[in-house]
C-alpha cells in the first residue's frame, strides 16, 4: 500500500533547502509513497484569543488553515517538517502554529504515533539555536513519534543537495521513518532526548518533558524523576481537563477579579501605531 509523506517547509523560500531536502530524503524510500507538500509560512495562520473555545469543545473563532493544516497531518501516514534557523530560532509560523496548540486535543488520537523527521537547517558553525525545541514540541503535542531531529548546516540556497554527507543522512532518514529504529542523540535528556534544559544547583530540568536528571563524574546520565508531561493521548488529556477546571474557576470568580482590577482600568495610556 503506497504511504503518503506530509513535507512541512517552513522556509518562504522556493527550492530553499528546506524544500530540497524533503525532497531529497523521499527519493530514498524504497516503498511506493506519494508526497505532499505545505508550505507554512505562506498560510494563514491568526494570534490565538485566549477565549479557550477549543478546550470547552466548542469551534474556533479563528477561520484560518490551522485545522486544515492539522487535517493533513492526520492524513499523512508520516511527516518530514523543516525550518531555517533565524536569529537562533525556527521561522515564527511554528510558534503561531503552538500559540493555538490547544486545538491538537482535537485531534491527538488520530495523529498520536505517527512518525515524524525533525530537521533544522542552520547558516553558522554551531549557531542553531533553539530551532530543534520548537520543532520537538511541535511534533511532541501532536503526539507524532519523533523518529530524528537532525541539524543540517547549508547557508545558500540549495547548498545541501550538494554535500555527500547530507545525501547519506537523507538515506537513513529515509529507512528509518517506518522502521522501529530512531536516530536520537544519547547525551541530551535521557526521557525524551531534548538538548535544551534549565540549569539548578544540583540538577537539570529538561524544557521539552520537564523530566530531571543530572550528570555524574563520568558523564552518564542520571535519571531523578519524569517531567509527567508528554505522554499516551489518555495522559495529556489530562492538561486539557485541568485547563477546564481553571475556566470554571475564573468564571465564578470572575466579579470579584473585575472588582479588583478596576482601580488599574485608567492607569496608562494606550500607543496607537497606526
Amino acid at each position: 500500500m503506497s504511504k503518503l509523506i506530509l513535507g512541512l517547509v517552513g522556509s518562504p523560500r522556493r527550492y530553499g533547502n528546506c524544500e530540497v531536502y524533503i525532497k531529497e530524503i523521499t527519493t530514498y524510500m524504497e516503498f511506493e509513497h506519494r508526497l505532499e507538500l505545505i508550505r507554512l509560512p505562506g498560510l494563514n495562520i491568526m494570534p490565538c484569543n485566549a477565549c479557550y473555545s477549543c478546550i470547552m469543545d466548542s469551534p474556533c473563532p479563528h477561520k484560518d488553515h490551522l485545522e486544515r493544516l492539522i487535517e493533513h497531518i492526520v492524513r499523512a501516514d508520516g511527516i518530514i517538517i523543516a525550518t531555517p534557523v533565524y536569529y537562533f530560532g525556527a521561522h515564527s509560523i511554528f510558534k503561531r502554529i503552538l500559540d493555538r496548540g490547544f486545538l491538537f486535543y482535537r485531534y491527538l488520537e488520530k495523529t498520536y504515533g505517527k512518525p515524524c523527521i525533525l530537521i533544522n537547517i542552520y547558516g553558522i558553525r554551531d549557531r542553531i539555536g533553539v530551532s530543534p525545541q520548537a520543532l520537538m514540541v511541535l511534533a511532541t503535542f501532536l503526539g507524532l513519534d519523533i523518529k530524528a531531529s537532525v541539524n543540517i548546516k547549508a547557508a545558500l540556497p540549495g547548498e545541501v543537495f550538494f554535500s555527500e554527507v547530507y545525501r547519506k543522512k537523507a538515506k537513513q532518514l529515509a529507512d528509518i521513518i517506518f522502521s522501529e529504529k530512531k536516530a536520537i542523540n544519547t547525551y541530551g535528556c535521557p526521557f525524551c532526548s531534548s538538548e535544551i534544559v534549565r540549569m539548578k544547583k544540583d540538577y537539570l530540568i529538561c524544557t521539552l518533558c520537564h523530566g530531571r536528571f543530572r550528570i555524574d563524574e563520568n558523564g552518564r546520565r542520571i535519571k531523578i524523576k519524569e517531567g509527567g508531561v508528554i505522554g499516551p493521548p489518555e495522559h495529556m488529556f489530562l492538561h486539557r481537563d485541568w485547563l477546564r477546571g481553571m475556566k470554571a474557576r475564573f468564571l465564578s470568580s470572575r466579579k470579584k477579579i473585575m472588582r479588583a482590577i478596576m482601580p488599574l482600568n485608567s492607569i496608562g495610556e494606550w500607543v496607537n501605531l497606526d
